[in-house]
């Protein structure tokens, strides 16, 4: 009797022991089935650094990936290679820099239109927090002029611009970047795909109540070209001249033409925001009458060398308008600097450089640029700004046209 209890004792340990080691082996079974379950489900990737030019984040691999395919943010490389689009948040059209070259992208599908040909991606587009990701063996097949690198198993995206050799490191000199691909295919946007809709703009202040003003309804309402062979009448005043808001603060009043002036002050809201605080407005609207005094004035000045008035004017005319000539006389345009006086010595100002790598976005333009004096017939001035709404100032951004080349342009292109 004593045997058979101990003999039972014996067996009932081991079925214990056998029922433990069962347990643990179907726990670690389903343990090890959801880690699989996750790592065929996608989350087999780690995180992905993204370095594009000067900005680094990190994403997730749910976020990095769709399935086995690796996404990348267009935003972030159209940012980095200075594009310029137009269209929505769910579809946009991105245009290459100095180029009518365009890639059109659309949330949720998988075809792009690349130079106006239709190019299937690896996986579709998709928008997250506003901003459009594709993949990033699409960026690399197709884009030229930046240079993507990536290592899946260390995980890390690296899209920088291509430089050409006279490149310094404090001052590069970029290639211009383009879709490529598509040779054949028409380098104008699709038919229709525009119709003057303004690109939009991130901006680092809220300046959503100024959008009507840099993009007016009527795009073309402020395309007005004055120059000397197109006149303007000594009698014409603009209508809805207000004083200007930002004017240089020695008791002086300017004027503009309202809706430029309110989106000139969106424009100052902005570049305060950036750091630039001492730029003023130092002159706007010239009646006829203003515009002959100061020509006369000039063109005095000028003799005291003891030249002739004939070769005064010569001289004048490079840097001053005659009256019935000048776009002050329109109220759209205004002179702005840091300087005691406007002087080609703005252009050495940090303020410069931000105004002419931004001004478009309000749709402003440098109306007499470097290099284009042959052109507009007036000297560089780097001081003078003109309105012509977001949409027309873009597109003589991307396409690097003073005003007389862009009215030709459309001239030609009607």
């Amino acid at each position: 009797m004593g045997n058979t209890t101990k003999s039972q004792k014996r067996v009932s340990a081991k079925n214990t022991v056998a029922t433990f080691f069962i347990v643990f082996f179907v726990l670690a079974a389903v343990i090890c089935g959801m880690f699989a379950m996750d790592f065929f489900s996608g989350e087999k990737h780690s995180g992905v650094t993204y370095t594009i030019g000067k900005t680094v984040y990190t994403l997730s691999a749910k976020e990095a990936y769709d399935g086995d395919t690796l996404l990348v943010c267009f935003d972030d490389i159209a940012a980095l290679c200075e594009m310029t689009e137009t269209g929505s948040a769910q579809s946009r059209t991105f245009f290459a820099a100095n180029s009518e070259q365009s890639i059109a992208i659309e949330a949720g599908s998988r075809t792009a239109l690349l130079n106006g040909s239709k190019v299937d991606m690896l996986a579709k587009a998709k928008l997250r927090d506003g901003k459009l990701y594709v993949p990033l063996a699409f960026v690399e097949q197709y884009m030229s002029g930046i240079a993507v690198s990536h290592s899946t198993d260390k995980g890390d995206v690296q899209v920088l611009r291509g430089e050409y050799n006279a490149s310094t490191k404090n001052n590069p000199l970029y290639q211009d970047t383009g879709f490529t691909g598509t040779a054949e295919a028409p380098l104008d946007p699709p038919e229709g795909s525009l119709d003057k809709v303004a690109p939009t703009y991130s901006f680092v202040t809220d300046l959503s109540a100024y959008e009507q003003y840099m993009c007016p309804e009527d795009t073309d309402a402020y395309l007005i070209l004055v120059n000397r062979s197109a006149t303007i009448d000594a009698g014409y005043v603009p209508d809805n001249l207000v004083e200007i808001t930002n004017v240089r603060q020695d008791g002086r009043t300017e004027r503009m033409v309202e809706t430029a002036e309110k989106a000139l002050q969106a424009l100052y809201i902005e570049m305060r925001a950036a750091g630039y605080t001492d730029v003023s407005v130092t002159s706007g609207y010239r009646s006829y009458e203003k515009q002959e005094y100061l020509y006369n004035l000039y063109t005095e000045n000028e003799m005291k060398a003891g030249i002739s008035r004939a070769e005064a004017q010569k001289i004048v005319d490079t840097y001053s308008a005659q009256a019935g000539t000048s776009e002050h006389q329109t109220g759209l345009c205004c002179d702005m600097h840091n300087l005691s006086s406007a002087s080609q010595r703005f252009a050495n100002e940090e303020a410069y450089t931000w105004l002419i790598e931004n001004c478009y976005k309000f749709g402003f333009i440098l109306r007499f640029p470097e290099g284009k004096e042959d052109i507009t017939g007036y000297s560089f001035e780097p001081w003078h700004y003109r309105f012509v709404g977001r949409y027309h100032a873009s597109e003589m951004h991307r396409l690097d046209m003073c005003l007389e080349e862009y009215i030709a342009y459309l001239g030609e292109n009607e």
